[in-house]
């Protein structure tokens, strides 16, 4: 059973890789329509480039958990983990990126998402071959797995006024007006307006 997870974790990344840039585009490919505001991302801020690894992350958990035969409850427990863990590495390593001034850079977005998406898939799978009894902390996992639902629902169309939420080209938050002046918004920048 370990060798069929690590190839599951190993294709994984693939899997991950390829839905996270089909959702970044999604938004545009169903013409702004509520599919690509739940599912895709609406702006080029860091939640929401964070957001496309994260659902397929879940998604590849799912489909892990039918094809392997894992106990439930420790399984479940630590995909939640390694969810958590990828999330907050991610936009973390972007936060620190854009300290030292490689804001939008997409070699380094792509670089940093296999960094996260390869260390929490390793996270979980020595979880889930642990000595540690997480099956008891199920519960918990499960509240936390349903708390990432509604942050991941509720967080596009109602950003809060934080850096993580920003677009980085407009400066606006949540989804970005379709007949918007992108001239005003660079004037405004320049000249803090």
């Amino acid at each position: 059973m370990q060798k069929t997870f690590m190839k599951l974790e190993i294709c994984g990344i693939f899997f991950m890789l390829i839905l996270s840039v089909f959702m970044q585009n999604l938004y545009s490919l169903c013409n702004r329509e509520l599919i690509g505001v739940l599912f895709g991302s609406v702006n080029d801020s860091i939640w929401e480039t964070a957001k496309t690894l994260l659902l397929p992350y879940a998604i590849w958990g799912m489909i892990e958990l039918l094809c392997i035969r894992s106990p439930f409850r420790k399984f479940v427990t630590a995909k939640v983990i390694s969810l958590y863990y990828l999330g907050i590495s991610y936009i973390l390593l972007n936060l620190i990126f854009t300290l030292f001034g490689f804001e939008n850079d997409f070699l380094i977005n792509f670089t940093s998402a296999i960094f996260c998406i390869t260390t929490s898939l390793f996270l979980s799978y020595r979880l889930v071959f642990s000595k540690y009894k997480l099956e008891n902390f199920f519960l918990p996992a499960f509240f936390m797995f349903m708390l990432f639902v509604a942050f991941y629902f509720s967080l596009t169309p109602f950003p809060p006024k934080m850096y993580i939420f920003k677009d980085r080209a407009t400066s606006l938050y949540g989804i970005i007006p379709k007949n918007i002046d992108a001239g005003a918004i660079v004037l405004d920048a320049m000249y803090y307006v």
